[in-house]
C-alpha cells in the first residue's frame, strides 16, 4: 500500500522523555476534529481522543513517541519532546482503506456488528446470563482541579466604556486558587460496598464503610445517586442520573449512526471499536461515544460515553474477562464532569439539575485565559474486586437497593487501606482535615439536617423533630387552629419513639391532642409496634387511610370551607411491617367515641344515635412496585420514587365489643400513576374508591372530596383549589356508601418567559360515580345520590406570582346545574416552593 505523507506541526529534531502531553487530531482536508482516534505511546499506554478530537496523556512512565490511528486514515508515528506541550496532528484520508471498506461491505459494516451485539445481549449481560454474583467495590469521588492548568499570575480586570478599555482592578483569584488547590482538593468522599445479585431480584449494595469530608455522618441520599449504570446492557443507560437511549438497545439503530474506528487487542483476542452518535440534532446534548466489542462473542469489553454541552460529561466502563464463565464482567467505572465549551443545554438527575447558557457581560474583560470554574472538575471512580460468580447468594428485600451498616461511618484506617487501589494522597488527607474543621466551625452538619427534615415537614432540635404541619391550620369549624407537636429523633433513641401534639381552635374554643409511643422490633423490616390516645377532629365522609401520609403541606387550603367534622376520642394500638421494602403494611386496632359536630342523626329501625362508639380492626397496604429504598442509620429512605403506587385498606367494625354500636366492613383503595411525557410534560392519573358493607354512620361513608361552595354573591365562591378534589362539587352534595372516581391531569412543561416567571399550564378532567342504600337512615344533612355519574373539566395556570395561580373548572353531565354560573368554579392555586 502506497504511503501517503502527512503534515505534522512542531516536529523536533530530537526526542526527550516526558510524562504529559495534550493535543488535537483533525482531518487534514476538512479541518474537522476526529473523535475517538486511537493514540498509543511507545510504552504501550493507550488512550482515545474525546468527541472534540482532543486528548491528554499523563503517565508516571516517561515516553518519547506516540502513534495515532483512525480508520480511513493513514496512521502516523511521531516523536515527542519536552517542548511539545500541545500538538495538532492532521491525518490524511487513506483512499486505499476507504476502497477496501466499500468493496467488502454492501452496507455500513458497523451495523452488522451492532446487530450481533444486540442479539447476543442475553448471554453477555451478567444480570441475565449468571444465576448470582457478588463483589466488593471501592469508590472515590473528588471535586478538584489540576494546579498546572491555571496561572498563578495576578490578573488585570478591564471595563469597556464608550468603546474604550479602561483598567478596573487587579484580580488575585487565580493566584489564591492555585495556592489552595496545590495542597488539597475541593471535596472528597469514599465508599466501600459489597454488591450482591440473585437472578430474579434487583442488585443490592451493602455499604460497609463510608466517609464524606466535613461530615461525621454522610449524606446518605448523595451516596445513593446513580452517576452511571453498573451494566451497559439496559435499554436505557443512566449518566449523571438521567436516562438516555442505549446505543445497543433493541431499537437503537433508529436513533444512532455507527462507524468502525479501529481494532485493538483484548484479553482473549481483539475488540472492534464502534463509534456512535445520535442521528438527529436535539436541543439537549445526546450520548456520543465508542464501544469496544469483542470480535468473537460480541460482548462489550469497554464503553466510553460523552455528553458535550454547557457541561461536558465523560463516562467510562471497563470489563474484565472471566474465563471460567466465558463472560466479560465490569471491573472499573469512572465518570468525569467538566465545564463545557458549547451552548447545548444538559439536564442532570432527570432534570432536577439543569445547566443552560448564560449571557455574558461584554463590558467586563480580564487578561486571564482560565479561571477556577474552567478547570475544576468532578470525578467519581469505582474499582471492583473479589468477584465471585454463581455461588450461593440470597438477596433479602431487594427493593432496598442500598443498605448502610450502622458503623459504616466509623470504620478504621486498616479497612480503608485494604480496599484502596492506591493509598490516600497527601492532598486527600489535607482535604479531610480542612473540610472537617470548616464544617465543624460553621455547623454544616446541623444545616444539612435542618434541610433534610424540613423537606419532610419537620424542624429538628437535639432530641425532638418539631412537626411543621401542626403549627397553624385553618378550617370553617375551628377557625384558626394553632398547635405544637413533634416526635423524638434518633438522638433520643433509635428503637423508641414518642409522638405528641396539642392544638387549639379559636372559633370552637376547644383543645385537641394526641400522645403516642412506639418501639422498633426490627430495623431491616422497619417493624414498629405502638399505641396512642387521640382527641381530635376529622372531616366526615372522607376517604381515609391508616398509612402515614409522608407528603408535607403547612396549610390545606381546601379546609377553609369545610364545616362537617366529627370528633373522635380513640385508643389505638398498631403494628407496622415491611413485607418487602416496597410493600408496607399496617395493622391497627381501635376503640373509642365519635360525635359529629354538625346537625346529624343516624336513625334506623334498630338504632337512633347522635354520638356512638366504634371498635375497629384495620389492615392497610402500600405497594410501590418500582420504587427503590435505602436502609440507613437514619431509617428507611426513598431513593427512587416511581409509579404506579397502590394503596389498599380493609376496616372491620365489631358491634357490641367495647360497647361498639355498628357492625360494618369498609374497603378503600387508591391507585396513583404518573407518566413522564416527552418535552417534560407529565400526565397524572388517580383512581380511588371505596365500599361499605353493612350500616355505617355518615362519618364513615364517602363524599368524593368536594371543594365548592354555593355562597352568594358569586365572588365569594372563589377560594383555593384542592389537590385531587372536585372543584365544582358542593360540600357534602353527594354521599355514597360505594363510589369510584378518576382524576386525570396533564401538566405541560414550564413556560420560561423570564428567569423568575415560569408559569405552567395543566388540563384536568375528573369523573365519579356512587350510590347509597338506606339514604333515609341519615338525617340532618341534606345530600343526594351520585348514581348517574359526575363530570367536570378545567384548566389551571400555576405559578403566576409567588407560587399563586388561577384555575377554572366547569361541571357538565347528568348533574349539571340549571344556572350556568353554578357550574363554573374559579379558584386560586398555590404551589409552595421552599427554594432548595
Amino acid at each position: 500500500m502506497k504511503k501517503i505523507h502527512f503534515l505534522l506541526l512542531l516536529i523536533p529534531l530530537f526526542s526527550f522523555s516526558q510524562t504529559q502531553i495534550q493535543g488535537i487530531i483533525i482531518d487534514n482536508n476538512s479541518k474537522n476534529p476526529l473523535p475517538f482516534a486511537t493514540i498509543t505511546t511507545n510504552t504501550n499506554f493507550g488512550t482515545l481522543t474525546n468527541v472534540d478530537g482532543r486528548f491528554q496523556i499523563r503517565t508516571k512512565q516517561p515516553f518519547h513517541q506516540i502513534t495515532i490511528s483512525y480508520i480511513g486514515y493513514s496512521s502516523v508515528t511521531l516523536p515527542i519532546t519536552k517542548n511539545n506541550k500541545f500538538i495538532t496532528v492532521k491525518l490524511v484520508p487513506s483512499v486505499e482503506n476507504l476502497k477496501e471498506v466499500l468493496i467488502t461491505a454492501k452496507e455500513n459494516p458497523a451495523l452488522k456488528i451492532i446487530r450481533n451485539t444486540i442479539n447476543n445481549k442475553p448471554k453477555n449481560n451478567i444480570e441475565t446470563a449468571l444465576n448470582s454474583f457478588k463483589f466488593n467495590a471501592y469508590n472515590k469521588t473528588l471535586v478538584t482541579a489540576d494546579p498546572d492548568s491555571i496561572s498563578d499570575k495576578i490578573d488585570s480586570v478591564f471595563i469597556v466604556q464608550k468603546g474604550k478599555k479602561k483598567f478596573l482592578k487587579l484580580d488575585s483569584t487565580n493566584y489564591e486558587f492555585k495556592k489552595e488547590i496545590k495542597t488539597k482538593h475541593l471535596y472528597i468522599s469514599e465508599k466501600i460496598s459489597e454488591f450482591q445479585f440473585q437472578k430474579g431480584k434487583k442488585k443490592k449494595e451493602i455499604v460497609v464503610a463510608s466517609r464524606m469530608a466535613g461530615l461525621q455522618q454522610p449524606i446518605y441520599e448523595f451516596l445513593a445517586v446513580t452517576f452511571q449504570d453498573f451494566s451497559f446492557y439496559n435499554e436505557y443507560y443512566t449518566v449523571a442520573g438521567t436516562k438516555y437511549k442505549n446505543p445497543i438497545a433493541k431499537q437503537a439503530l433508529k436513533y444512532y449512526n455507527y462507524k468502525i474506528l479501529d481494532t485493538v487487542k483484548n484479553e482473549i483476542g481483539h475488540s472492534i471499536l464502534i463509534y456512535f452518535k445520535p442521528k438527529k440534532k436535539q436541543k439537549k446534548a445526546g450520548l456520543e461515544g465508542v464501544l469496544f466489542i469483542d470480535n468473537k462473542n460480541f460482548a462489550i469489553t469497554k464503553a466510553i460515553v460523552e455528553l458535550k454541552g454547557v457541561v461536558n460529561i465523560k463516562a467510562t466502563q471497563n470489563y474484565q474477562f472471566q474465563k471460567k464463565y466465558n463472560i466479560w464482567f465490569p471491573n472499573e467505572m469512572e465518570i468525569v464532569l467538566r465545564k463545557g465549551d458549547t451552548n447545548e443545554n444538559i439536564n442532570l438527575f432527570g432534570g432536577t439539575v439543569k445547566f443552560e447558557t448564560d449571557k455574558k457581560n461584554d463590558s467586563i474583560q480580564t487578561s486571564k485565559t482560565n479561571d477556577p470554574s474552567d478547570i475544576t472538575y468532578f470525578i467519581s471512580k469505582s474499582l471492583n474486586s473479589n468477584i465471585k460468580i454463581n455461588i450461593p447468594v440470597i438477596v433479602k428485600g431487594s427493593s432496598t437497593t442500598i443498605q448502610f451498616n450502622d458503623n459504616a461511618h466509623k470504620q478504621p484506617k486498616e479497612l480503608w487501606n485494604n480496599y484502596r487501589a492506591d493509598s490516600l494522597t497527601d492532598r486527600g488527607k489535607s482535604t479531610y482535615i480542612f473540610l472537617d474543621s470548616v464544617a465543624k466551625s460553621e455547623g454544616i452538619e446541623k444545616k444539612i439536617s435542618i434541610v433534610r427534615n424540613i423537606l419532610n415537614g419537620y424542624y429538628p432540635t437535639k432530641y425532638i423533630n418539631l412537626n411543621l404541619g401542626k403549627i397553624i391550620n385553618l378550617n370553617n369549624y375551628e377557625g384558626l387552629r394553632i398547635g405544637f407537636g413533634g416526635e423524638t429523633n434518633p438522638n433520643f433513641s433509635n428503637t423508641f419513639k414518642i409522638e405528641s401534639y396539642i392544638a387549639y381552635g379559636t372559633k370552637d374554643k376547644d383543645f385537641k391532642y394526641s400522645l403516642g409511643i412506639s418501639s422498633r422490633l426490627n430495623k431491616n423490616t422497619n417493624t414498629w409496634i405502638g399505641g396512642n390516645f387521640t382527641n381530635d377532629l376529622k372531616e366526615a365522609a372522607s376517604l381515609d387511610f391508616i398509612a402515614k401520609n409522608t407528603s408535607f403541606s403547612p396549610v390545606n387550603p381546601r379546609n377553609l370551607n369545610i364545616s362537617e367534622f366529627y370528633n373522635y376520642k380513640t385508643i389505638n394500638t398498631f403494628l407496622t411491617h415491611d413485607i418487602q421494602p416496597n410493600l408496607e403494611t399496617k395493622i391497627q386496632l381501635s376503640t373509642g367515641d365519635y360525635l359529629p359536630v354538625f346537625n346529624y342523626q343516624f336513625n334506623s329501625p334498630s338504632k337512633n344515635l347522635v354520638n356512638y362508639s366504634l371498635t375497629t380492626a384495620s389492615i392497610g397496604f402500600q405497594y410501590n412496585p418500582k420504587s427503590e429504598y435505602m436502609n440507613s442509620p437514619l431509617g428507611k429512605l426513598t431513593i427512587k420514587k416511581e409509579y404506579p403506587q397502590f394503596t389498599f385498606q380493609v376496616t372491620k367494625s365489631f358491634e357490641n365489643i367495647f360497647e361498639s354500636d355498628f357492625n360494618f366492613t369498609q374497603i378503600n383503595a387508591r391507585i396513583f400513576h404518573k407518566i413522564k411525557r416527552l418535552r417534560k410534560a407529565t400526565t397524572n392519573i388517580l383512581i380511588e374508591g371505596g365500599i361499605v358493607i353493612g350500616d355505617a354512620p355518615i362519618t364513615h361513608l364517602f363524599n368524593a372530596t368536594p371543594n365548592y361552595t354555593y355562597k352568594n354573591p358569586w365572588i365569594k365562591r372563589i377560594t383555593f383549589a384542592g389537590k385531587n378534589s372536585f372543584e365544582t362539587m358542593g360540600y357534602n352534595e353527594f354521599i355514597s356508601d360505594r363510589f369510584a372516581a378518576i382524576h386525570i391531569s396533564h401538566n405541560l412543561k414550564l413556560f420560561k418567559i423570564s428567569p423568575k416567571f415560569k408559569p405552567q399550564i395543566s388540563f384536568a378532567t375528573r369523573a365519579a360515580i356512587g350510590d347509597i342504600d338506606n339514604l333515609e337512615y341519615h338525617n340532618g344533612l341534606a345530600f343526594k345520590k351520585m348514581n348517574k355519574g359526575y363530570f367536570e373539566s378545567g384548566l389551571e395556570i400555576n405559578s403566576l406570582f409567588k407560587g399563586l395561580g388561577l384555575s377554572a373548572f366547569y361541571r357538565y353531565g347528568p348533574y349539571k346545574n340549571p344556572v350556568w354560573s353554578d357550574n363554573l368554579a374559579l379558584k386560586l392555586t398555590f404551589k409552595l416552593n421552599l427554594g432548595f
